[in-house]
């Protein structure tokens, strides 16, 4: 049962030294830490280095401190999702700024509660989206969908490497996509 803090920092002319102090300040001896620097909080959880590192890491048992809940992302379902992954682990997570932690009946409220917005805010991001491409369609066939993110040729050399053993995550880093996107492509019929 370990003690692990993870911090992120949004720019490089930033430090998480502030976040590391209020932590050490909280009484935490933290036994591993984990870091992003210069990583913003759009980009998703699974996408950062530093958060992947310490996703893996994590054991049933451990406590994870963070310093705010921002620090997790910036999306609501993506945190949530995090939550939920570290929650299915038994992992225990406290997040000092919002005073929340998942031992505490109050901490377990809030997960719900974060749970119900993020079903709710995913609802309506589709509700939108299928008016969004209604009205196109309408508006004489504009909508064609999402652009690919790689050509065909990134593809196929995508594909040949990953049906060769390449670590799915180094080819993410490598070709700017995300991990799911590398298993879309690779998953896909070859007819893509």
């Amino acid at each position: 049962m370990s003690i692990i803090s993870y911090l992120r920092v949004s720019t490089a002319g930033q430090t998480v030294e502030n976040q590391r102090q209020a932590i050490t300040a909280a009484g935490f001896k933290v036994g591993k830490e984990f870091a992003d620097q210069a990583t913003s909080g759009t980009t998703a959880a699974d996408s950062r280095d530093g958060w992947a590192k310490c996703a893996a890491y994590l054991r049933e048992g451990d406590t994870l401190v963070v310093y705010a809940l921002d620090r997790l992302g910036r999306s609501t379902v993506d945190v949530l999702t995090q939550i939920n992954a570290l929650s299915a682990r038994g992992v225990r997570l406290v997040i000092l700024m919002q005073g929340f932690d998942t031992d505490t009946p109050a901490g377990k409220l809030a997960l719900t509660m974060f749970a119900a917005f993020a079903e709710f805010e995913h609802g309506i991001r589709k509700e939108r989206q299928r008016e969004g491409i209604a009205r196109a369609r309408l508006e004489g066939g504009k909508y064609q969908g999402r652009k690919p993110k790689l050509t065909a040729e990134q593809q196929a050399e995508l594909r040949r490497r990953f049906d060769a053993g390449e670590n799915r995550a180094a080819l993410s880093r490598e070709f700017g996509i995300d991990r799911v996107t590398v298993h879309r492509y690779c998953a896909a019929p070859t007819d893509r």
